[in-house]
């Protein structure tokens, strides 16, 4: 399994902040970046911001492990429909589960280069 990759970490917190203007000053680092997207909130809000209405209905207050997961389960449907090209899809495990944190770097990055060539700003940084 490829080694989680920091450099890819520091462009797509930078482009996520950007976008959402949630600071992702405490995501910094494989633990808490795993603590700061687990729930899918972040990721939800991500996908209405680059596509308005992508995810109509997600868990806002997602306590409970099967809402987090339905959250990321939403975030990878939304991510298909943008465009992301499947081979660098996650799955909801490797978020959640933290099992390829690595992979979900792979997608979010993938995710802010489309983003970016449909004209959003900022553009990410990879």
């Amino acid at each position: 399994m490829p080694t989680y990759s920091t450099e890819i970490e520091t462009a797509v917190l930078e482009w996520i902040q950007g976008v959402t203007g949630v600071s992702m000053a405490d995501a910094k680092g494989e633990a808490a970046f795993h603590a700061k997207f687990k729930d899918g909130i972040v990721l939800c809000e991500l996908m209405n911001k680059l596509q308005p209405g992508i995810i109509k209905k997600f868990n806002k207050k997602a306590k409970m492990p099967f809402m987090q997961m339905e959250n990321i389960g939403l975030v990878n449907e939304a991510m298909r429909a943008y465009g992301v090209k499947s081979d660098y899809l996650f799955v909801t495990v490797d978020l959640f589960e933290k099992q390829n944190l690595n992979q979900v770097l792979i997608g979010l990055r993938d995710l802010g280069t489309k983003a970016t060539a449909k004209g959003v700003t900022p553009a990410i940084k990879i």
